[in-house]
């Protein structure tokens, strides 16, 4: 008997270097093993101002199968940029998964870009394929946190009609407990939800000496509105610096704070994570409060694999305040005082976290037992 079928459908995939991306390769890869893999994606370049990694390329399964939308060269870190790029890609992504999807197919796909859901819960309703969904952030829920303030009675409409998508959904995977008490209150308590959480990338990423000098902290990734990385450099203590690596929707307001001990570094490869994470005592891994359930930041994993702790500001019921909580690998908040030698022994039990229980092959092995 031939392999099943499986698409995966997300705007993002290799070569783009975003962490969704990668996640999302090596999940294909994983899958190639079981099923025939056919992927529906956006164009390889999704932010052209990130820097493509000759040193770290990412290698696909040749059986794999790609089918791509061309991209609509919009400028994404503006509202209606942003607006235009998720309608249009949501209908090109749906009409490649309307040729090549039939009954009996399964599917998993990804909430971004969010309007694709509404008509890939359309297209379930009308052929007989598993539909699963992986879930790396919630809409309408999201929006007004991001800078994207919806009308109440458009935001209700669209909830509306969300909620009704979720309930159609055979199986949901989403990566923490936060996120799951969400999707169960859209979807009904029925729902089938599994939670696979972000890996730490303990294979390319090994600990380094804490650095000499002043405490260092730092913030590595995506610089967007749902960090509030404006609140954490007004609340900055004087006796630290803050080294922020990456690019994105927020930089520019907070290059314009012009704080002095705030150092930028630009974007970073993903062959040089050891390096990056390694130059700081902690890393800070920020979320809005009212984030609680809606996302879940991944660079946390690759801190622990780091070797370093977690510095969290963001809702104390979110997935990473309560790992950093239960498991003692950092501050919620910023400390009363500093102390190298917790901070090191945080970094050692952050890092072992990373080995013996969120290592890419356990987590792989989760995504798929949930995938069925």
């Amino acid at each position: 008997m031939p392999p099943c079928n499986l698409h995966i459908i997300t705007e993002l995939f290799p070569p783009e270097e975003t962490s969704t991306a990668y996640i999302l390769g090596e999940m294909a890869n994983a899958c190639a093993g079981k099923y025939a893999v056919r992927v529906i994606c956006g164009p390889e370049v999704y932010d052209k101002r990130r820097l493509q990694d000759a040193a770290h390329p990412f290698v696909l399964n040749p059986a794999i199968r790609v089918h791509r939308a061309k991209g609509l060269g919009v400028d994404k870190n503006r509202t209606v940029g942003k607006a235009l790029s998720l309608l249009v890609m949501s209908f090109r992504l749906y009409r490649l998964a309307k040729r090549q999807i039939k009954d009996g197919d399964k599917v998993l796909l990804v909430t971004n870009p969010a309007p694709l859901l509404l008509l890939m819960a359309r297209l379930r309703r009308r052929r007989r394929f598993d539909l699963i969904l992986l879930v790396h952030d919630v809409f309408p829920e999201n929006t007004a946190h991001a800078g994207y303030s919806l009308p109440g009675c458009l935001y209700r409409r669209l909830k509306s009609r969300f909620d009704r998508a979720y309930a159609g959904i055979d199986r949901f995977i989403v990566n923490g407990r936060d996120v799951a008490e969400v999707v169960r209150a859209k979807a009904g308590e029925s729902a089938q939800i599994s939670i696979v959480e972000h890996w730490a990338d303990t294979e390319d990423i090994v600990p380094l000496p804490f650095p000499e000098g002043p405490l260092k902290l730092e913030f590595a990734g995506n610089i967007g509105r749902l960090q509030a990385l404006d609140r954490r450099v007004a609340e900055l203590p004087q006796e630290v610096e803050l080294h922020i690596y990456g690019t994105g929707a927020a930089e520019r307001a907070l290059r314009n704070l012009h704080h002095p001990r705030v150092f930028f570094h630009g974007p970073y490869l993903r062959s040089q994570q050891t390096e990056v994470l390694g130059a700081c005592h902690a890393a800070i891994v920020s979320l809005a409060d009212e984030m609680c359930g809606l996302a879940v930041p991944s660079k946390a994993y690759n801190i622990m694999a780091s070797g370093r702790p977690i510095l969290y500001f963001g809702p104390a019921d979110g997935e990473i305040g309560r790992l950093v909580r239960e498991e003692g690998i950092g501050y919620i908040g910023w400390p009363a005082r500093w102390d190298l030698a917790e901070l090191q022994e945080m970094g050692r039990r952050a890092r072992n976290l990373a080995e013996t229980r969120y290592g890419k092959a356990a987590m792989l092995g989760k995504f798929m037992e949930a995938l069925g």
